[in-house]
């Protein structure tokens, strides 16, 4: 199987470069080193990493705490590595070339043996879901340790997975351990090939992601001067086909409410122009961030038509919806708006959290809508009843202090494979 999935891996690379071409067309960084993707480099880079995958933009900002936790407490480099440009730009926002990136090579022994000897990792950290049967081999061989940290498994990837437990359990046999989000992620692993005794409960990292006081109070500022005199309603992170639900639930908000602004933040900023097109067959006034001007009365929709100031917008919300939720796709990380003391709403759809997202409903820390007058109601409430919204913020950010700690029951688990060296080896 290791062997049939190795040999299809070399016959579709042609389509995949393609692929990747076509896909890179917007982002000049991502196609100028396309190389990488085949494990080759064209500069030196630091040697003895410490390695951490994250896939794209929602890993990267997962990984920020972590990331910020190795670079200052070991004497080694840390390597960042992403499957996409838009992950490299965040890596690039977020640690302004305070660590290395390179792009993820292929999964092909080749590509992969290359990487490894260029920078002959200490330890190699994946984030979330990611996993690559070969570079789980080459790791193994050449003896670095290697975690799936923050890890989590939809019960539809479980379904999917399990159909090849037998490869799975092989590829699964060198790594080093499994640290995952909830029991039930523990479970699921088990049931795909893991050992029960390489996997670790952390609870999930999203919940230690660190809010600036200096956020807050700054944002504050920003929407006195954009947004002068509005009740904000963010929908962050939204996919095709949710669009259309928000703006028909904030046109029926609109007479009741009138000062009431809607700003959407697609999950992919190069949805904006369809976004506008919904706006204004819908008959609603829209302005798109990058036009730099404030929200005077008449606007109803504040399109944020770039990319890594999700956080920035919910901390300018007065009520926040977590997209990704009324489509199919899972949901995205609820607990950004709670950890900026906004209230949170989300759709029907949470898969890729849900246990959490059941645990926190149970705690009355938000509000989960079907349907678009769910919506509107829940919305209507809070601006009704501010005590009603107060006490959804107080049992969010309750439900958060008992759940947070993942990062050093992460650290706990990761430490040992790092300590060995931190007496012989100094800082590059």
């Amino acid at each position: 199987m290791y062997y049939f999935y190795v040999a299809l891996f070399y016959l579709l690379l042609p389509f995949l470069l393609v692929f990747r071409y076509f896909k890179g067309l917007k982002s000049q960084n991502f196609n100028a080193r396309f190389y990488e993707c085949l494990g080759f480099y064209t500069q030196k880079h630091a040697q003895g990493v410490v390695w951490l995958h994250a896939a794209s933009v929602g890993e990267v900002e997962a990984a920020h705490v972590l990331i910020e936790y190795l670079r200052k407490n070991y004497p080694y480099k840390v390597l960042v590595t992403t499957g996409t440009a838009a992950g490299y730009e965040r890596v690039r926002a977020l640690q302004d070339g305070q660590v290395e990136h390179v792009y993820l090579p292929y999964d092909m022994p080749r590509a992969v043996e290359r990487f490894i000897k260029h920078f002959q990792p200490r330890i190699a950290i994946i984030m979330e879901t990611e996993i690559w049967p070969v570079l789980f081999a080459r790791c193994n061989q050449h003896e670095i340790p290697l975690f799936i940290v923050n890890a989590r498994l939809t019960e539809k990837s479980r379904k999917g997975y399990v159909k090849l437990k037998g490869f799975l359990a092989k590829a699964f046999a060198g790594i080093s351990g499994v640290v995952v989000q909830t029991s039930l992620d523990a479970r699921r692993y088990q049931e795909i090939g893991v050992l029960a005794e390489k996997i670790s409960i952390s609870g999930n990292i999203k919940l230690d992601m660190p809010i600036a006081d200096t956020l807050k109070v700054s944002m504050k500022q920003v929407k006195q001067a954009l947004l002068p005199g509005r009740q904000v309603f963010v929908v962050g992170s939204t996919h095709a086909g949710e669009d259309e639900i928000f703006l028909q639930v904030y046109r029926r908000l609109k007479s009741k409410f009138p000062e009431l602004l809607l700003v959407l933040v697609p999950r992919q900023p190069k949805r904006a122009s369809e976004i506008k097109k919904l706006c204004l067959k819908n008959k609603l006034n829209v302005l798109a961030r990058t036009e730099h001007k404030s929200c005077d009365s008449v606007i109803d929709v504040y399109l944020v038509d770039t990319l890594g100031e999700l956080k920035q917008m919910y901390a300018l919300a007065d009520f926040s919806f977590v997209a990704g939720s009324m489509v199919p796709v899972g949901g995205h990380n609820i607990f950004e708006p709670i950890l900026l003391g906004v209230p949170v709403m989300f759709g029907p759809y949470m898969q890729n959290v849900e246990l959490l997202a059941k645990q926190l409903l149970e705690a009355q820390g938000a509000i989960q809508c079907a349907t678009e007058s769910d919506i509107v109601l829940a919305i209507t409430q809070m601006i009704e009843d501010p005590q009603e919204k107060r006490r959804l913020i107080s049992n969010a950010q309750v439900f958060v202090e008992k759940n947070n700690g993942a990062i050093g029951r992460t650290i706990a688990l990761i430490d040992p494979f790092l300590r060995a060296h931190k007496a012989t080896h100094l800082p590059d």
